[in-house]
């Protein structure tokens, strides 16, 4: 492996073990996954784990368990579809809406397992790298480094390293790769790909843009929740970057991880679309790249809100929200007095006026109509 890489490379299999080793002996270890392994003493946990044999060992054993257990907890289904639209060995850069920090990348993992292929490489953002177990972890469960908020001056060296590395990983290791289409998760229930993702994508390689990216097998996305955990954190934070830049209170990332994990998520889909391989490779090779960057990005979108599942909580929202029963074909009372109660349940737990909390709160839930029926 490339030495240039050692700074946001996964672990290999090997380092991987000796991660495992560290982990049993760390504070954090037992309490954490005993609620998965409830059945387990600490020895027998801890016997596990030394068993193990490498990352994907370790998603098969620990982590896919630890997902279907949230999936029995906190959800009333958990649905996907598209698998036909990808082979089983292939490579891709999966690019996708984000919604939860952690789960919509571990339910993409879950899907994989669950059809026998292998797992995917997932985005992990420095600013959740904060302890040794959490690092440990993360490396273990196939996860490689993002820099958050590098200085201007490193922006580019950072971005090409980055480029560099998933496209060796895809071409080289044969692995694919899970991204998020934007920095950050959807607040507001928009989900828009950021070009500048796609020129990240292109700073590695040789050859035209165009080749660059059709070589990536990039894969959009889509995952839709019926009700977000986190909900009454987005309109918070989306409400208080409105007034002037929003700066995050210590421990607010692990909050809203828990708040994920645990809440609360009704119905929940994922579909895989398909690769763009045949639609890159259709566009002219005279196209400029900033219209390339456009074209691309508008198809991943495309496809996200094609593969969006609409919940009756989208459709009650976008009525609220409009003051009329459009959509009332799509639900009935009890839907919309669940989602009443849920509104105003979150809405104690911030400090927002009530007609500043329910607009924003509606439209977080209501966006995903607009998009969807264009």
């Amino acid at each position: 492996m490339h030495d240039n890489f050692d700074n946001i490379r996964c672990y290999t299999d090997r380092e991987a073990v000796e991660a495992l080793r560290r982990m049993v002996g760390y504070d954090e270890f037992y309490p954490l996954f005993r609620h998965v392994f409830p059945d387990l003493s600490k020895a027998g946990l801890t016997d596990l784990f030394l068993s193990i044999t490498g990352s994907y060992d370790f998603q098969k054993r620990v982590v896919d368990k630890a997902v279907k257990t949230v999936v029995n907890l906190s959800m009333d289904e958990f649905s996907w579809g598209g698998i036909e639209n990808i082979e089983k060995d292939g490579a891709y850069l999966y690019v996708a809406n984000h919604r939860d920090i952690v789960l919509d990348a571990a339910l993409l993992q879950h899907v994989l397992v669950s059809n026998s292929m292998n797992t995917t490489q997932i985005t992990f953002g420095s600013n959740l790298m904060t302890t040794p177990f959490i690092i440990d972890f993360g490396k273990t469960n196939k996860m490689f480094t993002v820099f958050r908020n590098p200085d201007s001056r490193e922006q580019i060296r950072i971005s090409k390293q980055l480029s560099e590395y998933m496209r060796y990983v895809i071409e080289v290791k044969k692995e694919s790769l899970w991204i998020a289409q934007r920095s950050g998760r959807t607040k507001d229930g928009i989900d828009i790909t950021q070009q500048g993702l796609l020129r990240m994508f292109s700073m590695s390689g040789s050859g035209s843009i165009k080749k660059r990216l059709k070589e990536l097998n990039i894969v959009p996305l889509s995952i839709s929740y019926e009700y977000e955990p986190c909900d009454y954190l987005k309109v918070s934070e989306t409400f208080h970057s409105k007034q002037g830049k929003y700066i995050k209170k210590p421990g607010e990332d692990y909050r809203s991880i828990a708040e994920g994990i645990t809440g609360y998520k009704g119905r929940t889909k994922l579909v895989l679309g398909k690769p763009l391989t045949d639609f890159i490779d259709a566009l002219p090779d005279s196209m400029d790249k900033k219209d390339l960057f456009k074209v691309v990005a508008a198809e991943i979108d495309r496809q996200i809100y094609e593969n969006y599942k609409l919940w009756p909580s989208n459709y009650i929202a976008a009525d609220l929200l409009n003051g009329n029963r459009q959509y009332s074909s799509q639900y009935n009372n009890s839907e919309k007095e669940r989602f009443l109660e849920n509104m105003n349940k979150k809405m104690t737990l911030v400090d927002l006026k009530e007609t500043d909390f329910k607009n924003q709160f509606l439209q977080l839930y209501a966006n995903p109509v607009r998009f969807v029926s264009k």
